[in-house]
């Protein structure tokens, strides 16, 4: 490292100490990670489409948490866990996947 300033060395120190302390803090648990309808479409290889309208809307797909907004335009959030338990009792009447068009 011949020819770096001491303020280089001590740039990528303090940067690879503050690596350390947030690979350090506790991460959140996947079952607790909140989904979007993007997040629930890439799980279960659909479209967004048709997760926003025939997944997500069955009267018992878990409820949805709005963390920042209300109405029509607020973004809906799903706890993970709760959506992947879902799907396990209900893969027998989920919707296919089209075949890709080539």
């Amino acid at each position: 490292m011949s020819g770096d300033s001491p303020t280089d060395l001590v740039d990528l120190l303090s940067s690879i100490n503050e690596l350390i302390r947030q690979l350090q803090r506790p991460a959140v648990a996947a079952e607790d990670e909140l989904w979007t309808s993007q997040d629930i479409a890439a799980y279960l290889k659909l479209a967004v489409y048709t997760v926003e309208r025939r997944v997500v809307v069955q009267p018992n797909f878990p409820t949805s948490v709005q963390p920042c907004a209300t109405g029509a335009k607020a973004a809906k959030r799903w706890f993970a866990g709760e959506v992947i338990t879902w799907v396990r009792q209900q893969r027998a009447k989920l919707p296919v996947a089209r075949r890709s068009r080539q």
